[in-house]
């Protein structure tokens, strides 16, 4: 069954890739001409990731608008829509009056496992809530406009484990199975509170307060467990020893239209759930440097390599990405479009760690991503009006554990309502590291996203 879902897939997608090298001149013509008035995909920033508060909300506002297209949805009306205009209404009103901005979005995902470890759960189903918002302050409407975002995140289990903890508790992962879909006490947490200032335009940009390093080191539009793959190993860059959500500083240098140099100094001690121990002076720092090698289209990504330093936490406690030793790696990521009109985008990554500093020793994967996998002509802007299927293969080395693992995910997205993208998932573990008694296991998923 597996074997004839990957052929079924496989076939759709070579069709389409025929269809569009056919007619590769007049697809590029006419996706640049579509292209003349919309915004890049990569967002406002040096991060791409839709879990980032900036981006977040910029790809939400854009989505309010491209959902009005006619038949970009299997159902063109939600029985929420009503309620939803009169949000959208009420935000735009307030941002008139204060400059106040704000978007939300709920993702709830359904998770079921096969071949598990004998008396562990099956089933995990978990929500993630968050609030984004931006008052813009400071030189509005200017190239060094300078504005305080928000982020704030909910998360709540569905039952007894959730879907994070499924893979390694029922399979024995160490890729896991689902990122970030875990549950927060205090049910909600302020993850981001900064000051951030700068653009494209202006050539430089800094953001200064409390930040998250995993949103915007390594970050691709096309790799994001809210919108397209799922596991810990195929979502996060966690060769590298991220400290957790904390006070610090990023910023970084528009060099031109293809290079970008990024920087980050934060508390290597940081905790989502307090303000961390700065003044202890552990640090995490890195350097980021972002190139668009071989653009095709304006939507093109940025391949990226990365070198980062952990001074480690003060008691030795592993937090987020780091495991509480001092250490250091590198990280990279080669991002390329496949085809003229920019629907088919392979990306390879690698990481490694030293010290055993970091929750992977080494981190390798491989994706394929294909919008608008069934020619129905929907897309326009990647990630937000068009249907979608990858493929990925992520192989970890564990930190400490005694076997490596390797993980095979297939997915499916489409939106069912206009304001809401539904997900199909089959993942396949092979050689679960923390059980060496199986040599494969299996989940199947279901992600629900809506914006408002």
């Amino acid at each position: 069954m597996r074997h004839l879902i990957v052929f079924l897939a496989t076939l759709a997608w070579l069709n389409c890739l025929m269809a569009s090298t056919t007619s590769a001149q007049g697809a590029q013509s006419n996706t640049q001409s579509a292209q003349a008035g919309s915004t890049n995909n990569q967002g406002p920033g040096l991060t791409s990731d839709i879990q980032d508060p900036v981006v977040e909300l910029h790809r939400i506002r854009q989505k309010r608008e491209q959902a009005k297209t006619p038949g970009y949805a299997l159902f063109q009306r939600s029985p929420l829509t009503t309620l939803r205009e009169r949000g959208i209404a009420a935000e735009k009103r307030i941002y008139e009056t204060t400059d106040i901005k704000f978007g939300t979005n709920l993702n709830t995902l359904f998770q079921g496992l096969a071949d598990e470890i004998p008396g562990k759960d099956t089933f995990g189903m978990s929500s993630f809530l968050t609030v984004v918002g931006t008052w813009d302050g400071f030189h509005k409407g200017e190239s060094n406009q300078g504005e305080i975002t928000l982020g704030l995140e909910g998360r709540w289990n569905w039952g007894t484990t959730d879907p994070t903890s499924l893979g390694n508790v029922g399979l024995g992962s160490m890729t896991f199975t689902s990122n970030p879909f875990t549950t927060y006490t205090p049910t909600f947490l302020v993850r981001n509170l900064f000051w951030r200032q700068g653009s494209r335009e202006a050539g430089w940009m800094y953001r200064i307060g409390r930040v998250t390093p995993d949103q915007f080191l390594q970050t691709s539009a096309h790799i994001t467990p809210l919108t397209t793959y799922l596991p810990i190993a195929g979502t996060g860059a966690f060769a590298m020893g991220l400290p957790d959500s904390g006070l610090g500083m990023f910023g970084g240098l528009f060099i031109n239209d293809r290079v970008n140099l990024a920087g980050v100094v934060t508390d290597a001690n940081a905790d989502r759930t307090n303000f961390g121990e700065l003044d202890e002076g552990d640090l995490f720092t890195a350097v980021e440097l972002q190139a668009k090698l071989f653009p095709v289209t304006s939507k093109a990504g940025y391949s990226k390599v990365t070198f980062w330093h952990n001074d480690g936490t003060e008691d030795g406690s592993a937090i987020n990405g780091s495991t509480g030793a001092e250490g250091w790696g590198v990280f990279m990521k080669f991002e390329q479009e496949l085809t003229l009109d920019g629907r088919l985008i392979g990306i390879g990554r690698w990481g490694r760690s030293y010290n055993d500093s970091a929750l992977y020793e080494q981190q390798a994967a491989g994706h394929l991503v294909f919008y608008d996998p069934f020619c129905r002509g929907s897309f326009k802007d990647i990630g937000l009006n068009a249907d979608l299927a990858g493929v990925a293969y992520n192989w970890v080395q564990a930190t400490g554990k005694p076997r490596d693992e390797s993980n095979v995910e297939l997915f499916y997205r489409f939106p069912l309502f206009p304001q809401m993208d539904a997900t199909v998932s089959y993942q396949g573990i092979i050689n679960p590291a923390l059980n060496p008694a199986s040599d494969y296991g299996s989940a199947i998923s279901l992600r629900l996203r809506s914006t408002w």
